[in-house]
């Protein structure tokens, strides 16, 4: 890996025909536009000043700015060129394991890198099997045919409430906080009293008990537990369906109201509007369930269209990145699809991004999420539990609260079985 691959990677994610998600996360490096815009060959921000050594420039002072580098995976020039639109299915990386075959809806294989710079790994072969029948995939499992599975929200209990099995459990409370964002243009949702209404009216924890199986924690506020921002002093909202009606009266809804409830074509996203409605309706809010698909809800709720919809949001470890979404500066597909402003908030993470203090730049953070929980454009309801259980003799898995699937399996060693 060289230099030249770095600038190369950047330069193909700012491609736009490569309709990268991660695009954004390098437009404000100095001369990204107008590359992107193809008013340039090259980004003149990105420099490869020798074989191992890269010089970026940015056009604002943001100390977020390296974490964006945790998630850009570096491909190989020459590789990419050669191979073109089939670089996908035969890719070439440098990391602990080396591409050997995939089959479609069924299996990857990897093996060893023998030259991975970290060491080599302590397996020698790596196959991900996908099963989509959750009652196959348990049998495959118990029957010692699999050495881990991810647990879903049906099969957590089964396996953390089982002695046999809870040892071997790894859980932790990812960096995805799972909400009902709020519309705050459109009427009623446009006063924050019936934003508020909304999340006095939910009782959160019966729903993560009985909905999700208690694979979820609570939420309080924007901020899940594994965040070095997290607050545990925020009480957010408990359930109080009284202070609801009163908070709807006092915004002139003593009858309450109608409004759409969106989320994805999943049945499993349906039991959660399912639940979600009868709360609401216990407060006099009159809310219809409509189900699309997953995209084309993120389209229409980054166009305005849409009062509510059902997402999780997170994945990132900087609490300055974590509330990217209410920032006015990010209205529709950048992620403020609530269309939410407060000028204190927007001051308060320009602050923030320019910190380079992580102390400071936590409390400034802290501060904006309590305005933020304060006016409500969403409905705080949960932060994700991930899990997933392994066989008694392998060893080295550690939880990644970013992604539990992201683990580094190069530090994964199996026991012999007797």
């Amino acid at each position: 890996m060289t230099s030249d691959d770095v600038k190369y990677t950047i330069e193909r994610t700012l491609t736009p025909q490569m309709a990268s998600p991660f695009i954004r996360a390098f437009d404000r490096i100095v001369g990204a536009r107008e590359f992107t815009a193809g008013q340039a060959r090259e980004v003149s921000g990105i420099s490869a000043l020798d074989r191992y050594t890269v010089q970026i420039t940015n056009s604002v002072v943001d100390s977020t700015f390296p974490l964006v580098f945790t998630g850009l995976f570096i491909v190989p020039k020459d590789e990419a060129e050669r191979l073109g639109r089939d670089f996908g299915q035969r890719p070439v990386g440098s990391g602990p394991f080396i591409f050997v075959s995939w089959s479609r809806d069924s299996s990857l294989l990897l093996k060893e890198n023998p030259d991975y710079w970290e060491g080599r790994p302590y397996i020698s072969a790596l196959e991900f099997r996908i099963i989509p029948d959750p009652a196959t995939l348990q049998a495959e499992f118990e029957t010692g045919r699999l050495d881990f599975i991810l647990l879903e929200d049906p099969t957590y209990r089964r396996y953390a409430d089982d002695p046999q099995w809870k040892p071997y459990v790894v859980e932790v409370a990812e960096l995805f906080t799972r909400h009902m964002g709020m519309n705050t243009t459109k009427s009623p949702l446009n006063d924050a009293r019936v934003r508020q209404a909304i999340n006095f009216a939910i009782d959160k924890a019966t729903t993560v008990r009985t909905v999700l199986q208690d694979k979820a924690f609570v939420a309080t506020g924007v901020f899940p537990p594994s965040l070095a921002a997290f607050d545990p002093s925020l009480r957010g909202y408990e359930y109080n369906p009284q202070r609801a009606r009163e908070l709807l009266a006092q915004a002139g809804f003593t009858s309450g109201f109608e409004m759409d409830l969106n989320g994805s074509s999943s049945p499993v996203a349906g039991r959660w509007l399912e639940v979600l409605q009868r709360y609401l309706a216990d407060a006099g809010i009159r809310a219809r369930i409509v189900q699309q698909d997953f995209g084309i809800m993120l389209d229409r709720a980054g166009k305005g269209e849409l009062m509510t919809y059902v997402l999780s949001h997170g994945g990132g470890s900087n609490c300055v990145n974590y509330l990217g979404p209410f920032r006015s500066r990010n209205f529709g597909v950048a992620g403020n699809r609530m269309f939410y402003k407060n000028d204190r908030v927007d001051a308060l993470m320009d602050e923030a991004e320019r910190t380079f203090d992580p102390r400071r730049q936590i409390q400034l953070c802290q501060e904006a999420e309590r305005l933020v929980v304060a006016d409500a454009p969403w409905f705080f309801w949960n932060y994700n539990k991930a899990a997933l259980v392994h066989q008694p003799n392998i060893h080295g898995i550690v939880g990644n609260p970013l992604e539990l699937d992201w683990i580094q399996m190069h530090k994964v060693w199996i026991q012999p079985r007797r």
